[in-house]
């Protein structure tokens, strides 16, 4: 859990001081039919929807991340192989762990099909200017899976986006029907 802790701090601090991007992936995906799919691990969701357009974007610790114009930006990031031994909340709030100073706004349990999770949204500071940080976390099966959105005064066009995003996860269990590993 420590290296998670460790990659999704590194990026959000990333993403909260809007530095440049960089390359990096720890459980490739493979994009299809409109759907990014992990192999490996069986799980699924879509392209980001919404006007104007998100773009792609490499992003250090991300399995995919997007931008668009405005500012906002959104990336979906995951640990997979052992069954997560803490709940849904609590591996959400680790994620703040080092983002201050910062105001809570919402805070809450969400699900996608039969996988438990949990949303947050906070307001932190940055440069002396306040942006909106929403964080939806999935715990399936052996996978947690962190789907983040961060943006400044495009937060709300963006929000919609987001959260058709996260919630079109959907997981096969342990490998996808017919793809092999």
């Amino acid at each position: 859990m420590a290296g998670r802790r460790r990659g999704l701090i590194g990026t959000l601090a990333g993403a909260l001081a809007l530095a440049g991007l960089g390359v990096g992936c720890a459980n490739p995906l493979v994009y299809s039919d409109g759907r990014f799919l992990s192999r490996q691990y069986g799980f699924s969701f879509a392209e980001p929807a919404g006007e104007p357009p998100w773009k792609r974007v490499d992003q250090d610790h991300a399995l995919v991340a997007f931008v668009r114009p405005g500012g906002a930006r959104m990336s979906a990031q995951s640990e997979c192989g052992t069954a997560p031994r803490q709940s849904p909340q609590l591996l959400a709030r680790s994620l703040l762990i080092g983002v201050a100073p910062l105001h809570l706004r919402q805070s809450g349990p969400v699900a996608v099909g039969p996988w438990s999770g949990w949303s947050q949204r906070v307001d932190p500071e940055v440069d002396g200017r306040e942006r909106h940080l929403k964080t939806v976390t999935l715990v399936a099966e052996t996978c947690i899976v962190d789907f983040l959105l961060l943006a400044g005064d495009d937060f709300e066009a963006a929000e919609p986006g987001f959260d058709g995003w996260w919630q079109s996860f959907e997981s096969a269990g342990a490998a996808a029907p017919g793809v092999a590993p």
